[in-house]
């Protein structure tokens, strides 16, 4: 599979439906393993979560939001820097909250409402929730490996 997707034979996509449908056919894996094996709660999370960022952005409440992270920005008089670093902040604790994808499906249509505002680039705005959607290993909540360890650790 691997190989015909670094020929640029097929999308890696379409090289693991197929993957996925021979290890069926021949046995490998069952009908049921298969079913079993798709996660359908966080397919759920991530597909409520774009939903919700299409309301956000049709009722307005994204731009409000988005005025309010520019007007930090602003207030930390640092320029896009300030900006970047309210949108990262307010991404990561989103993300500790849901999954990380659920967390950038919810805050992008608000990231790149401020970009559009501030007038920065919405390349670095993505990349910026990008990142801050996938930093919630940063707290002993976000994610499950940190949970394990902070009570036998004695963390406080």
């Amino acid at each position: 599979m691997l190989a015909v997707v670094t020929a640029g034979l097929t999308e890696l996509i379409i090289a693991a439906l197929i993957a996925s449908g021979i290890m069926i056919a021949i046995g490998i894996l069952s009908q049921q393993e298969a079913r079993d094996a798709i996660n359908w709660d966080v397919y759920v999370t991530i597909a409520s979560a774009f939903g919700i960022g299409t309301a956000l952005t049709n009722s307005g409440l994204a731009g409000l939001v988005a005025s309010g992270l520019v007007s930090l920005g602003e207030g930390l008089n640092i320029g896009d820097a300030g900006l970047f670093g309210s949108v990262y902040f307010a991404t990561f604790l989103i993300s500790n909250v849901v999954t990380n994808n659920a967390a950038a499906a919810l805050i992008f249509p608000i990231a790149i409402d401020a970009a559009e505002q501030f007038g920065t680039d919405i390349l670095l705005m993505s990349y910026c929730v990008m990142l801050g959607a996938s930093a919630s290993f940063m707290s002993p909540f976000g994610y499950t490996t940190n949970l394990l360890i902070y009570g036998p650790g004695g963390y406080k």
